[in-house]
């Protein structure tokens, strides 16, 4: 089992790794892109209350015509900033 050893110069060593800086560069984009994406937010019932200026049985009302959609997190009934949006575009397109 004999193997032979190439030897090769700088600039061949250079466009054999291209493919691989050209892949690492990829990588590194992809990253600032997801980072750039914000994480969804979630609020609990007081803070939506106090976003939508209602009481909290109009939220609880809400939720349960399907108008703020809610996330059980153990005890904690989450509203995420995606659905209050949501809600408030009917309202503000009424006008």
């Amino acid at each position: 089992m004999k193997e032979e050893i190439k030897l090769i110069n700088g600039s061949e060593l250079q466009r054999q790794l291209e493919p691989l800086y050209e892949l690492k560069s990829d990588i590194v984009n992809l990253k600032t892109e997801i980072s750039k994406k914000t994480s969804a937010k979630f609020y609990t019932i007081p803070q939506v209350c106090e976003i939508l200026h209602v009481s909290r049985s109009t939220v609880y009302r809400m939720i349960r015509n399907g108008n703020l959609k809610a996330h059980k997190a153990y005890r904690r009934v989450l509203v995420s900033e995606v659905s209050i949006n949501n809600a408030l575009i009917p309202i503000n397109s009424g006008r």
